[in-house]
């Protein structure tokens, strides 16, 4: 095996995120090895190391158990046969380290700090970061969470629940106790979509929504707390939310058609502003009513049609 330190490995994810882990077992000359075992990984240690991987593990978990058996070759730390990755929960100090890699290597953190713009931050927001990062929404809720005070958050916290019951959390100092977590579940089910709100003493804010997946009867749970003026400020996907139910009503079609647009439009803004992507777009799609018929168009050619254009449109402009 090639010699590589740890902070050579870290900026190493930086430069080949989001496939980090992948580009680094081949630079480093790794075996890695996939079957069915009775376990997640593990790693044979030496001269010339090999990786074991869970062939029936989910695509995210297998990756963030090649980053973890990576983390146990880099750092010479002896693999456990049986161990079960689960990132940060019921862990050794020394499988919190090796964890603490892993995540690190798939989630780096300046790419974190350049992907999470706006706070306070909701689940769907980690869910598409997962997306894009090819990890689980567990191991992109609990990196932000570990990345609170750089995220501009006052503190994070993570929890799985399992048919609505707490199974475990995880903070670097925020804990909810007694009847607080199914309080706080509760509050997220009677907001959703939108995040739930709850005031805190000292002028800050509780901010927590979740991620559902029906198929476990699991929901992870993203909790923060952040100031005041932070918590409860409208944000930007509620804001789309909103214009949407004006702009599309119960109108599929036009939504489906509408979606369409934007998705061949995104490859044409690298190099404008967000002035010229927006007047190219009306120029492009609102220059008549024959497409939309006339009161879609007017809807979009509305000042809050026009904001709907601008939001879906800014995420894509470099800065």
């Amino acid at each position: 095996m090639n010699e590589i330190t740890v902070e050579e490995a870290l900026a190493f994810a930086e430069e080949n995120f989001p496939n980090a882990p992948e580009r680094l077992i081949e630079e480093l000359g790794i075996k890695v090895k996939y079957s069915a075992i009775n376990t997640d990984g593990w790693c044979i240690q030496g001269q010339h190391p090999v990786i074991r991987i869970n062939s029936n593990a989910s695509p995210v978990r297998q990756r963030f158990t090649l980053a973890h058996e990576l983390g146990h070759l880099i750092y010479g730390v002896t693999s456990v046969a049986d161990e079960v990755i689960s990132p940060f929960v019921g862990k050794n100090k020394e499988e919190r380290k090796i964890d603490k890699f892993a995540s690190e290597l798939l989630l780096p953190t300046l790419i974190v700090l350049e992907k999470i713009k706006e706070i306070p931050i909701t689940a769907k927001v980690l869910q598409g970061f997962a997306k894009k990062a090819k990890v689980s929404q567990t191991t992109v809720a609990l990196r932000v969470a570990s990345l609170a005070s750089q995220l501009g958050l006052n503190n994070a916290s993570v929890a799985l629940y399992v048919d609505d019951e707490i199974r475990w959390q995880w903070s670097e100092t925020l804990r909810m106790t007694g009847n607080t977590p199914a309080e706080i579940l509760a509050e997220c089910s009677r907001s959703f979509p939108n995040p739930a709100r709850i005031s805190h003493e000292q002028n800050e804010v509780i901010v927590a929504s979740f991620a559902e997946n029906p198929n476990f009867k699991t929901k992870i749970l993203f909790l923060q707390l952040v100031n005041a003026s932070d918590g409860f400020k409208q944000l930007r996907e509620e804001k789309l939310r909103e214009l949407e139910d004006f702009i599309f009503d119960d109108n599929r079609d036009f939504r489906m058609s509408l979606q369409g647009c934007f998705g061949a439009f995104k490859s044409k803004v690298e190099e404008l502003s967000l002035d010229e992507a927006i007047k190219l777009f009306n120029k492009t799609h609102l220059k008549s009513s024959e497409r939309w018929g006339e009161d879609a168009w007017k809807k979009l050619s509305s000042e809050r049609g026009q904001e709907y254009i601008e939001l879906r449109i800014s995420p894509w402009i470099k800065s």
